[in-house]
């Protein structure tokens, strides 16, 4: 069963541009960039898939001088399958594992300008760390394009709510009471389920919650097998203790200076960055919000932290998955600031996929005042607040429109798709499930 992704359009626009640039497909493991590119793989006359880390043999035709036609010419003696330029699509998988073949990659653009390649690698920054002769990707030659796992509405297009999924995503959408009703019980299922493509397939077959806890299980301890493979410098044991760490702290303000009992800021800020890298935790910064870009002039001592992936969270915390189904009211739903995770790693997904996302969050200096994230719309920088219920006084959201110029401001909560007057200005209220709208409206 292979599950339809966004990325997929993005794919074909890349097979059918007129200028062809060997395309990098980079994200956490297992979140579907080889299924992705396999599923690209049959509108070719032929496809060619080599993986370095199943057969390691394959770097051999990498090593010395690098010739692009010499290694497409043994690459068809080892398959069996011609290469042809235009009508055959060349996929290096887990090419972390040969460096020489990312080197490579920008002489396929200079050499066979016209034949397709992807390569994919989630652990390559770790390979670039770790090469003994430096490694850059020359601008203009390589493309990068980032993967996540399934957002919300590429989650319900698998369950079989493809309908509900293009009704969210039309500029004429329209969410009844009944329907609004639907997206939420949707998305209780979505934060339970995650995105991880596994265990989304385990319940679109079987609807067993039960069964996608096991894969979160099985998910997590890979990952964490992986660890050794992030560094030569750090055990995997102290990246394995920050990786805890941040799950037990997800959503909450993190000052660098006062982390993880007996290790030193800098190392816990390597090791953040490592698993930052592989794409298991997100890190949230902050942001004045004077100026664009949101990272300009900031010192980000104070950060927050994401998991990758809202399911594999709540299995690993050990988080009762039967209450959030039954939740009533964001406050139960929101266990260990689920949903403003979960608000965070949607803008992630639906950001420009041929650049590494960053996300931001605005915290007043020497006050409690703190929206959620900040956004950059057209020249404006918009502030979003996840709210718990549909009343009170939105403090930080009030602090932050007396002291910015923002032409409006989002709360995402249960409510309904609607638009309030507040401090003089426009709130945009977007349901839980609606997040995409955030880049999309």
């Amino acid at each position: 069963m292979y599950i339809f992704r966004e990325i997929d359009k993005d794919l074909l626009e890349w097979k059918n541009s007129r200028e062809i640039k060997p395309l990098l497909l980079r994200g956490v493991r297992q979140c579907g960039k080889t299924s992705t590119v396999r599923n690209l793989g049959k509108t070719f006359e032929t496809f060619i898939e080599i993986n370095f880390e199943k057969d390691p043999s394959y770097s051999e035709l990498f090593s010395g001088n690098i010739d692009v036609d010499r290694i497409c010419s043994e690459i068809e003696l080892a398959t069996g399958k011609r290469i042809t330029d235009g009508s055959s699509l060349l996929f290096l998988d887990e090419i972390q594992n040969c460096p020489n073949a990312i080197t490579a990659l920008r002489y396929f653009k200079e050499t066979r300008p016209e034949l397709h390649v992807i390569a994919a690698g989630s652990l390559l920054e770790f390979a670039l760390q770790k090469a003994r002769t430096p490694i850059s990707f020359p601008v203009g030659r390589v493309r990068s394009i980032y993967m996540y796992p399934l957002s919300f509405c590429e989650f319900i297009s698998a369950i079989g709510k493809k309908g509900l999924a293009e009704n969210l995503q039309s500029e004429r959408r329209i969410i009844s009471d009944t329907l609004h009703s639907e997206y939420i019980n949707l998305y209780k299922s979505f934060l339970v389920v995650g995105g991880m493509p596994e265990a989304v397939r385990e319940y679109a077959t079987t609807g067993s919650f039960l069964e996608c806890q096991r894969i979160h299980r099985d998910i997590v301890d890979n990952f964490e097998n992986d660890f050794g493979k992030y560094s030569d410098k750090v055990p995997a044991e102290e990246i394995r203790e920050v990786f805890r760490f941040a799950l037990r702290n997800v959503g909450n303000q993190i000052t660098l200076t006062k982390t993880v009992p007996g290790m030193k800021a800098a190392r816990f800020s390597t090791i953040l960055d490592l698993l930052s890298m592989a794409g298991l935790v997100f890190q949230v910064k902050s942001s004045i919000c004077e100026s664009l870009p949101l990272g300009c002039g900031n010192k980000n001592v104070s950060i927050k932290l994401l998991a990758f992936d809202s399911g594999v969270y709540l299995t690993r915390q050990g988080y009762d998955a039967s209450s959030i189904l039954r939740a009533v009211n964001l406050e139960s739903l929101n266990k260990g600031a689920l949903v403003e995770m979960q608000t965070g790693l949607e803008i992630l997904k639906y950001s420009d996929k041929y650049q590494s996302a960053e996300l931001y969050y605005w915290k007043r200096t020497g006050a409690n005042a703190e929206v959620d994230f900040v956004i950059q719309k057209g020249d404006n920088i918009i502030p979003i607040e996840v709210k718990s219920n549909t009343t009170g006084k939105m403090q930080s959201m009030a602090e932050y429109l007396r002291s910015h110029d923002a032409p409006y401001g989002i709360r995402v909560s249960l409510e309904n798709f609607r638009t309030s007057a507040f401090q003089g200005k426009q709130i945009q209220v977007v349901p839980v499930y609606g997040v995409k709208t955030l880049r999309t409206a």
